[in-house]
């Protein structure tokens, strides 16, 4: 069977549709009437095992499907909590976390159906605009179940060394990065630590469980001592950019990664690459095609490793189905809101 491809966005401007979209290879895109239009959907992950389950966590709840995406049902929306990323035991498949804004993780133990708050201590360092941080991401240590790894935007790294129970911020290494220069960056505070701890991905790999892949608005970086201290992997050396939004190990490669590089959170171009040595060298993977606006987002297909998608904020997807020799592009609906998200099953 095709693979079906999904789109997250958020409500950005007047009239605009934030919600999910979905669209089999080669027909066009439907939004999901399951799914409220100002939803804003943040994160879309695949159940490991049955490919029927997809869950969509949303700023109104979390949302699952059953049948590939076709129909949605809302199974958890505490009042006042938003739902930004999801993240599959790999052990287990009826075990997964959530991760929230303001800053919170949750816990399911029967395959998302219902769900209990974690015991998170990550106070929030910064006075941001845009209200609370968020968690964007969670990562489980590959070969220690009672290791996980979560990363707050604009709120640095955090990590549980108990299965997930509690949470507690490691930011010291952070602090220490930013005092290079190179690494310096502030726009929503006074404060030139802000840009490593604008974090937006983190993932590990099989390939080297101990190690933690960290990314910021100021690169990606990899630590080995659970966060104690980071080395910074150097992007800036092959990409013409200095925003990077997007990281993703590949299924059945785990040396392989894919990141998607801007200019800023807003801006004019982007660019998907890849590195085939956990992120020591990348080179750029879509060449073929030309982003118009920051690319929001990127997702590898969790058991096809030539399946890879991306989206701009302006809605661009681009995706491949050969290991990035060859590219297709499918414009979003008009009237859909800036896209932040992207998955393909």
């Amino acid at each position: 069977m095709d693979k079906v491809l999904f789109a997250g966005t958020a409500v950005t401007r007047e009239n605009s549709i934030g919600s999910l979209y979905r669209m089999e290879h080669g027909k066009e895109w439907v939004k999901i009437g399951d799914i409220p239009d100002n939803a804003a959907v943040q994160a879309i992950v695949q159940h490991p095992v049955d490919a029927n389950i997809v869950f969509a966590a949303t700023r109104k709840g979390i949302f699952k499907s059953t049948d590939k995406g076709v129909k949605w049902r809302n199974v958890h929306a505490p009042e006042g909590i938003q739902f930004w990323s999801i993240e599959f035991d790999p052990r287990n498949a009826n075990h997964l976390f959530a991760g929230t804004s303001p800053i919170g993780v949750w816990e399911s133990q029967d395959g998302g159906e219902t769900w209990s708050a974690c015991q998170v201590d990550h106070p929030e360092r910064f006075n941001i605009r845009f209200g609370a941080s968020r968690v964007m991401r969670l990562a489980f240590h590959p070969t220690n179940p009672q290791v996980l790894y979560g990363i707050a935007e604009i709120n640095g790294f955090m990590l549980s060394e108990d299965g997930g129970k509690t949470w507690h911020a490691r930011t010291d290494a952070l602090v220490e990065l930013a005092k290079d220069p190179v690494l310096k960056s502030k726009i929503e505070t006074d404060d030139e630590a802000e840009g490593m701890f604008d974090a937006h991905a983190v993932t590990t790999s099989t390939a080297k469980p101990d190690a933690i892949y960290y990314l910021c608005r100021m690169g990606v970086f990899e630590s080995t001592d659970f966060g104690k201290s980071f080395d910074d992997l150097k992007v800036r050396n092959f990409a013409p950019f200095s925003y990077c939004r997007d990281l993703r190990t590949v299924a059945g490669n785990p040396e392989k990664l894919y990141a998607c590089f801007s200019i800023s959170s807003r801006s004019n171009a982007g660019a998907v690459y890849t590195s085939d040595d956990l992120g020591r060298n990348w080179r750029r993977a879509d060449s073929q095609v030309n982003p118009e606006s920051t690319i929001m987002g990127i997702n590898v297909h969790i058991k096809d490793g030539n399946g890879v998608i991306s989206v701009t904020r302006g809605g661009q997807v681009f995706y491949t189905l050969d290991g990035s020799r060859n590219w297709f592009e499918k414009q979003l609906p008009e009237n859909a809101g800036d896209a932040f998200c992207v998955a393909m099953i």
